[in-house]
């Protein structure tokens, strides 16, 4: 399936679970949310640190490959989102709670 505007990283791998138990490739890809506020600031210092332990801990062998997915407000392409988030097993939201309107 192709996504709009969601740039899947070619480097990266899938995290699938296999009778129960999760497979995490060296480099599998995680899904994020920068939100809005915020949000860029936190999301871009939380990736920074995350990809430092993972460098600190496997000394290069793994390397998150980070790929944005977008709530409908930003982009207006809510079903990708939804698709692309549903396949996935893994996703980092830096958003708060937003208001109810």
């Amino acid at each position: 399936m192709a996504y709009d505007k969601i740039v899947i990283p070619s480097e990266g791998a899938r995290i699938s679970v296999r009778e129960g138990k999760l497979l995490v490739p060296d480099h599998p890809i995680l899904l994020f949310i920068e939100g809005d506020g915020i949000g860029p600031d936190i999301t871009r210092a939380s990736m920074r640190i995350w990809d430092a332990a993972v460098q600190k801990v496997y000394g290069g062998q793994r390397k998150v490959a980070w790929a944005e997915i977008y709530a409908a407000r930003r982009r207006s392409i809510p079903m990708a989102t939804i698709s692309r988030r549903n396949r996935s097993l893994r996703s980092v939201s830096s958003t708060s709670a937003s208001k109810a309107r």
